[in-house]
């Protein structure tokens, strides 16, 4: 019970290390590929609400994403992007949080000690 304990609670932990780790990825990342005008550095979190069109205003795609645009102006994404593309990439940090939480679950995050025998200690062999 107690080793079910453990392992839950670093994947836990693991899970949470890994949210941040991805919204700070995103927000290095994913700026360079599309720029909404009413988003803030939580995109990661809020998915699917990447770029939309509103009031008439259609998804532009740019070659260059500029940031800190006018809510006037429409939203844009990157030339060879798309909102699937989005996604996908969305869905590959979510999968690689998921598999490395449960590899680091999985593994002891402090390494007990070993005891090796000492010449003192050790046993002799008889001949």
């Amino acid at each position: 019970m107690i080793n079910f304990t453990l392992t839950s609670l670093k994947l836990v932990t693991s899970l949470v290390v890994m949210l941040i780790l991805c919204t700070i990825g995103w927000s290095l990342l994913a700026s360079g590929l599309y720029d909404c005008s009413d988003e803030n550095m939580f995109g990661f979190l809020r998915p699917g609400d990447w770029v939309h069109e509103w009031n008439g205003h259609p998804v532009v795609v740019v070659q260059q994403i500029i940031h800190g645009r006018s809510m006037s102006e429409p939203d844009t994404i990157k030339q060879g992007w798309s909102v699937t593309g989005l996604w996908c990439l969305w869905y590959s940090f979510v999968g690689a949080s998921v598999v490395l939480s449960l590899l680091l679950a999985g593994k002891p995050w402090i390494q007990k000690p070993s005891v090796h025998p000492t010449r003192e200690t050790a046993t002799p062999v008889k001949a």
